[in-house]
């Protein structure tokens, strides 16, 4: 006869989402995703005017109905997504995949569920800078980032890729505004 003990369970502390890890060193690494960020803000303008520059077609050999919106797309939400790992980066946590990093915006900084008492008073100020329509943009560019990556059937459109490109502007600069005003405390 098999017995089995019952064992009372114990309160779940709040997990981290998977692919998100607490990890000190990674602070280190704030000002590079930024500079990533800038970087992909940059190639976005770039590949967004030569779609409508003819002149600068011409010079470059393209096709008469050139157009690289998917890319557009592509590099705004790689801007938002950097800044979003500086964002986490700055407050101590490594994130690998990008439902976590998602998720994590959502927790650390709309819901502060997973937030421990020593943030609380550092997240205060962040917190009412970045809201649910920052996490939906966000997530919403991930979204536009993948049809436009792999889904060539699905039409990609100049109003997308403009809409993507003011989300990834907007974003990137309330991201840097809150990085800014984050002070940490040893």
């Amino acid at each position: 006869m098999i017995y089995f003990t019952i064992m009372p369970m114990q309160p779940k502390k709040d997990k981290l989402p998977k692919g998100l890890s607490k990890d000190a060193t990674v602070i280190n690494l704030v000002s590079r995703y930024l500079e990533r960020a800038e970087k992909n803000l940059e190639l976005m303008s770039i590949i967004s005017e030569l779609s409508k520059n003819r002149e600068a077609q011409k010079a470059f050999k393209l096709s008469e109905n050139y157009s690289n919106d998917e890319w557009v797309i592509v590099t705004s939400y790689f801007a938002m997504y950097h800044s979003a790992l500086a964002l986490l980066a700055k407050i101590g946590y490594k994130s690998d995949t990008h439902t976590a990093t998602i998720i994590a915006l959502e927790k650390f900084f709309v819901e502060k569920e997973l937030i421990g008492q020593e943030y609380l008073a550092m997240f205060k100020h962040a917190k009412d800078q970045i809201n649910k329509q920052d996490i939906d943009n966000l997530s919403k560019g991930k979204e536009n980032r993948e049809i436009a990556q792999y889904k060539v059937t699905e039409a990609i459109n100049l109003a997308i890729a403009e809409a993507s490109m003011k989300n990834a502007y907007e974003f990137v600069n309330k991201i840097r505004i809150i990085i800014d005003s984050l002070k940490i405390e040893n």
